[in-house]
């Protein structure tokens, strides 16, 4: 929500209804900031169980469709968020 602060209306009801809708649009960002950090937290679990030194080794094919399962729940997960918010770490680069 785009909010004008110089032009702010003086009613109160509609006041509440703004910081009403800003509170709501606070807990879904939250809610999908921690979706992705869950996600990107498996992404390097899966590139340590891959990469590490004392790692089991998966299939490369195990891996990548792993990773791409991971890659669509991201996007799915980002493409609720505003534009501005959205970080891509170069991590999740395959």
């Amino acid at each position: 929500m785009n909010i004008d602060l110089a032009a702010l209306p003086d009613d109160v009801d509609t006041l509440r209804r703004m910081v009403r809708t800003l509170a709501a649009e606070r807990v879904n960002l939250t809610a999908a900031q921690a979706e992705i950090e869950r996600l990107r937290l498996i992404v390097q679990k899966l590139q340590r169980s891959q990469f590490g030194r004392r790692a089991e080794r998966l299939d490369d094919d195990q891996l990548q469709l792993g990773f791409e399962d991971l890659h669509v729940d991201i996007a799915r997960v980002e493409a609720t968020l505003p534009p501005s918010t959205v970080i891509r770490p170069a991590i999740l680069t395959p």
